[in-house]
């Protein structure tokens, strides 16, 4: 196992780097004490980590003696605090545009999304510092360019407290999990509520790296893995061929690096029983409002990974700079492939093909198939707590433990739609047109109202969850029938044609039934339990109901034979009346129940 310190040589030595000028050609040799680029973390033996304006002053010192060093921001936190990027390229480019054209490709690596879990945050200063200083991987910016995003909950950084994370080992204080707004970003990826989520999608649509690194801190289980991962390959969020070659390649190969290099990793899953791994380990597909499965609906890479919260600081860092180092190296050695594997899987996603097979929403695990797998433990045992009473499981670090662990690895859809040609959003829902926006999702403005036939979703109701989400009160559950109809769209109406590569964020959004989808989250919460005004007295049924029973025979006939199989209802005079005051009701506000995207189908 490396480790990232200085030794008493270099602290004393001097090394020779490059101040930028406004022309990067021309290069002024600067002497820099390299004392003076030891982090904070290594300062402090991994015990602290630097607050933000410390972190970024490091930034800014780099950038400072190289070119290829580029610190810029791509918006502001709802408290003023900038969010920072930093651009590290070969030539000092800055622009995507620019990057590509000399055939490099780049990865984009987030840190302190959740802010209590800084490993990343310290990961790619040591990391990016060592490339600088020292040219170690240097060789990586032939093929490679980074965009660092060292804390993008910049907020919750700054709210810095001892008590935060308080089972977690390093460091002695630290950010919280979510936003100034109370907001969990990471929960943010689809609806962007969040200021800084609205101002990350337009970073993110900017940039359109090959690959996403989400660096966070796990918390549960306790095992020997420095490191466990997740890459989306559970499920149809990445289509072929960028299914395969992340599932065959970039996850089998990072797998064997990481192992070479002494930090052996296992999936991020969930345990039949948290502290009995023995007894069985599932993957989980996770739908687009979190951060890495939300690059993979749109047919890019993202891994997430997730250091173990009981190991030392220094490790956790040491494991996060590796697993970007390898997964650099992985990209750099397939780098035709993995681009033709996106612009083939773009292409599949915006064709009709696409549209020929349902596509799942949701998931169940496969309890019929598992494969057996090396699993490292501790050796355990359970007493009786003197404390609480309870069951007391605790593991011996002394003995670590290999056990066959069943890990069930497929998946069976329990949800799932037919895909439309597109769908037609109502004018007045701009908010929802923005999100497309945000979301990368193409439409176009309808400049005149038009009959079409298009399939409706119609509210019956909906389960409303009991307590708040987010800031939002979800619909657990949405009732509702489907219909063909003839409906004549509005001037200004949104039409979002589904022949385009985001198609899958466009479902995942307007669907009911898709998990964290718009009617979930509240958006549509009007229609889902609609507010009829209808301001008629009852007694006026005994005019109107006249009128309709002999304007209409059907109407007539099906009333006359509610009377005679409910006689119940036949005496009760209230009963009746609203009868017909229901019926007028619903033909006054016959549109109120109607999901806002309307599904064009031909």
């Amino acid at each position: 196992m490396k480790r990232f310190i200085f030794t008493a040589s270099l602290l004393l030595a001097f090394c020779s780097v490059y101040a930028q000028k406004k022309d990067l050609k021309e290069k002024v040799p600067v002497q820099k004490n390299p004392a003076e680029f030891i982090t904070h973390a290594e300062k402090t033996n991994f015990a602290k980590t630097p607050r933000f304006e410390e972190t970024m002053e490091f930034f800014h010192k780099l950038e400072g003696i190289s070119p290829m060093v580029n610190c810029t921001s791509f918006g502001t936190s709802p408290q003023g605090r900038e969010l920072s990027l930093v651009i590290v390229d070969k030539d000092g480019l800055k622009t995507p545009e620019s990057i590509r054209a000399k055939g490099r490709i780049i990865i984009l690596v987030e840190s302190c999304i959740h802010s209590g879990e800084p490993d990343g945050k310290d990961a790619c200063m040591i990391w990016l510092r060592d490339m600088i200083l020292h040219k170690k991987d240097i060789g990586l910016l032939d093929d490679v360019s980074f965009v660092f995003d060292p804390v993008f909950n910049v907020d919750g950084h700054e709210d810095f407290r001892a008590t935060n994370r308080i089972n977690q080992n390093g460091p002695d204080e630290l950010g919280t999990r979510y936003n100034a707004q109370l907001l969990n970003l990471n929960r943010d990826f689809l609806k962007a509520d969040a200021p800084e989520m609205k101002d990350w999608h337009r970073m993110y649509n900017y940039w359109d790296p090959e690959l996403f690194i989400d660096c966070h801190v796990t918390n549960g289980a306790d095992f020997q893995y420095v490191m466990t991962y997740d890459v989306e390959t559970h499920g149809k969020a990445m289509a072929e061929p960028l299914h395969s070659f992340s599932k065959k390649i970039y996850e089998k190969e990072l797998n064997d690096r990481m192992t070479k290099v002494g930090f052996p990793m296992f999936p991020y899953c969930n345990y039949k029983r948290t502290y009995a791994p023995e007894l069985g380990a599932s993957l989980d597909v996770f739908d687009p409002r979190y951060s890495t499965s939300y690059v993979a609906y749109r047919n890019r890479l993202g891994l997430l990974l997730e250091t173990h919260i009981y190991k030392p600081y220094k490790e956790r860092v040491e494991s996060t700079i590796e697993s970007i180092r390898q997964s650099a190296y992985i990209l750099q050695a397939h780098k035709k492939e993995l681009v033709n594997a996106i612009h083939e899987a773009d292409a599949f996603t915006a064709s009709p093909e696409f549209r020929k097979e349902l596509y799942p929403l949701e998931y169940k695990i496969d309890v019929t198939d598992s494969i057996y797998v090396d699993y490292l433990g501790w050796e355990r045992d359970t007493i009786v707590s003197d404390l609480s009473g309870g069951k007391w499981v605790r593991h011996n670090y002394k003995k670590p433990m290999t056990y066959k662990v069943p890990l069930y690895n497929k998946h069976v859809p329990t949800k799932s739609v037919k895909v439309p040609e597109a769908y037609i959003l109502m004018p007045q829902y701009a908010n929802v047109a923005e999100l497309l926006t945000l979301n990368g999702i193409s439409y176009k403005v309808l400049d005149d109202s038009k009959e079409v036939e298009v399939e409706t979703y119609r509210y019956t109701g909906g389960r409303f969850s009991p307590r708040q989400s987010e800031g939002r009160v979800p619909v657990i559950e949405a009732k509702y029938t489907t219909q063909i109809e003839k409906l004549t769209y509005p001037k200004g109406s949104y039409y979002i044609d589904m022949n385009q590569p985001n198609a899958k964020l466009a479902i995942f959004l307007l669907e009911p039934d898709a998990p964290g989808s718009l009617t979930y989250w509240g958006f549509f919460n009007s229609h889902v339990q609609t507010v009829n005004e209808f301001w008629v007295n009852l007694a006026y049924m005994e005019v109107k109901g006249r009128e309709m029973l002999a304007a209409d025979p059907e109407l007539k006939k099906r009333f006359e034979e509610k009377k005679k199989n409910d006689p119940a209802f036949a005496k009760d005079p209230n009963a009746i009346l609203n009868y017909f005051y229901d019926i007028v009701k619903k033909q006054s506000h016959q549109d109120n129940d109607i999901h806002p995207a309307w599904r064009v189908l031909k």
